[in-house]
């Protein structure tokens, strides 16, 4: 058995937390929750961050929150917060030199940069609804492209809208990689799906189970753009762009 399992939440969404939490109990295998991506999501009645032994925030540039980098650790067990705080501060000791019995890191979040996280604390909630209108709105109109479908909260949770993401029908007559390269031409950012763990070359010969559903997502995902900032102008323009784009890749298939 596996000493950890590191559950990731996807695109804003927390996992099922219901059913691993209790395999992981079931075999005594810690569980951490990677919840880079789902600050203020939900699942049932808990809150992102809320699962495991710990769980983990970033605070990337790309994230609802940012402080440009870095990231925080949560969990109710005080020995294991006491241990991160040492580890993550030089693993200095408790005197007035410099003293280490072991080898430490500086994982520290500086002053500056926690306070610019902060601050924008009182804004989560607004972020996180305006993302949501955001994917609201592709919906409505890029799913009247036959092909196009994107992707839903998933049941049983409420996610933060982080990054909207398409799923396109491997029968339409372009590819997402050809989609992306006709929006980075109208200056307009996208980027893939991400690619699944077991398809890594760093992770060639390791053991793996299923990844049919990630491969498929990874063949067939775009994300949009979906930030915080992102105006109403903005938003029509990727979306004329992309009725264009797939209007004239239709034509054309059809001509032949």
């Amino acid at each position: 058995l596996p000493k950890a399992v590191l559950c990731v939440d996807l695109y804003g969404d927390c996992a099922d937390y219901d059913t691993i939490e209790a395999a992981c109990e079931r075999h005594d295998v810690a569980l951490i929750e990677d919840a880079a991506e789902s600050l203020g999501a939900w699942r049932g009645s808990r809150r992102a961050g809320s699962f495991g032994h710990a769980a983990v925030f970033s605070f990337n540039g790309n994230k609802i929150i940012t402080t440009s980098g870095g990231g925080m650790l949560v969990t109710d067990d005080e020995r294991l917060a006491e241990r991160v705080r040492y580890l993550s501060t030089q693993a200095r000791q408790p005197v007035a030199h410099y003293e280490h019995t072991e080898v430490g890191y500086n994982y520290r979040l500086s002053n500056l940069l926690a306070a610019l996280g902060r601050g924008q604390l009182m804004g989560l909630a607004a972020k996180i609804e305006h993302r949501r209108s955001v994917r609201q709105r592709y919906i409505r109109e890029l799913e009247q492209l036959d092909g196009w479908s994107i992707r839903r909260p998933s049941a049983g949770g409420t996610d933060n809208g982080w990054l909207t993401v398409a799923l396109l029908d491997p029968t339409l007559p372009y590819t997402p990689t050809e989609l992306m390269a006709a929006l980075a031409a109208q200056r307009i950012e996208s980027r893939p799906a991400w690619k699944p763990m077991h398809q890594q070359p760093v992770f060639a010969d390791a053991l793996y189970l299923g990844g049919t559903v990630a491969e498929q997502a990874f063949e067939r995902g775009v994300c949009l753009p979906s930030g915080s900032s992102l105006t109403e102008t903005d938003q029509t323009r990727v979306i004329e762009a992309i009725v264009e784009f797939d209007r004239a890749a239709k034509t054309t298939a059809g001509s032949r």
